[in-house]
């Protein structure tokens, strides 16, 4: 990693403690270069301001989502092999601390409607479309049955998977130390071929 990048990655991570801790607003520019171990000119000359630093820490997080290999239906494969892998790369990603922290952060902050960039905003929209590609072609190859559209089945499956091992945590219902993850992929595949693949 090049210098200037390591320092954004440690700069991104004293942020994301920072305003895990206290919120955008009441957040400090001198707090986050102290946490930083770097000097306020090094944390001005990489981000200007808090938003800039917020901005950038939605970008990291979409580059984590948009990180997931790359999806392709495969004939040859069973489906359930294919669902499985699918679920455990989400619930390996959904569980990561640091997803988790930017996620609380970013929700929280859209929450008192600082909205996202409409750039960030046309990225989350596309983030999923690998999946839903995923699902058009398990469509046409007459291993997914439903009629339901490509981004509905996406959208369910995602909140069967979302509901078990994001959100809990998202919201400190539980922990992820409390989610047996076989149980979270093992619930979510069946349901998928339950209802999709009949």
């Amino acid at each position: 990693m090049a210098q200037s990048e390591d320092k954004k990655s440690q700069i991104l991570k004293a942020a994301t403690s920072e305003f895990l801790a206290k919120g955008l607003d009441a957040s400090s520019m001198h707090r986050i270069a102290e946490l930083a171990q770097v000097s306020k000119r090094t944390l001005y000359k990489y981000y200007p301001n808090k938003d800039s630093l917020y901005a950038a820490l939605i970008d990291e997080l979409l580059n984590k989502v948009c990180g997931l290999p790359e999806l392709e239906f495969v004939k040859d494969v069973p489906i359930k092999k294919q669902l499985e892998t699918i679920v455990e790369n989400k619930i390996e990603l959904f569980m990561s601390p640091l997803f988790l922290e930017m996620s609380k952060i970013v929700l929280g902050e859209m929450m008192k409607s600082r909205r996202p960039t409409d750039e960030q905003l046309l990225r989350m929209s596309l983030t999923e479309s690998g999946l839903a590609n995923w699902v058009e072609a398990g469509k046409k190859a007459g291993v997914i049955t439903s009629t339901l559209t490509s981004e509905k089945i996406v959208g369910q499956f995602h909140s069967i998977l979302k509901g078990q091992v994001f959100y809990p945590v998202l919201f400190y219902f539980s922990d992820t130390k409390l989610i047996d993850t076989e149980d979270v992929k093992r619930t979510t595949v069946d349901f998928f071929l339950n209802l999709f693949c009949r």
